[in-house]
């Protein structure tokens, strides 16, 4: 035996299915998307953890140079320049990733990256070269904000 459902009656129970679908919808999507979306502070952090990085390969670039002037089996191309190629390759896409930095600290990065190259194959001593890359460090380090150690 069948029961006879009223037109309204069966208008009125799809409306009420296809809302209550939307508003879980809606929830589901709001959760969602707050829980993956990237802010600004994530951002900034991962900008902090980058330029740290960096940092620090371009400090590491002494032993190498030590190395490459002492007469070890790396050159200055090989060990220092092709290094400071990654280096400087890194940084660039740091500098786009950071919309916040302006032009002149973009300028200034890069030409910072460029004085320890210049310091490199002008094949400086090794301590005036450990001291380039340290107050290079530091700069990229004071730029994006990392905290000293």
């Amino acid at each position: 035996m069948a029961l006879y459902v009223p037109l309204s009656r069966r208008r009125r129970n799809a409306f009420l299915v296809a809302a209550a679908t939307l508003l879980l919808g809606l929830i589901a999507g709001f959760i969602v998307g707050r829980s993956t979306a990237i802010t600004a502070g994530d951002s900034a952090a991962d900008a902090r953890s980058k330029g740290d990085t960096i940092a620090t390969r371009i400090q590491a670039l002494t032993i190498e140079y030590d190395q490459a002037v002492g007469g070890g089996d790396d050159s200055i191309k090989g060990g220092v320049l092709d290094a400071l190629d990654l280096v400087d390759s890194d940084l660039s896409k740091l500098i786009k990733a950071s919309p916040w930095l302006g032009t002149a600290q973009a300028t200034n990065l890069r030409a910072s990256v460029t004085a320890v190259r210049t310091a490199a194959t002008s094949k400086v001593a090794a301590d005036q070269f450990a001291e380039i890359t340290k107050t290079t460090a530091k700069f990229i380090r004071d730029t994006f904000g990392v905290e000293d150690n």
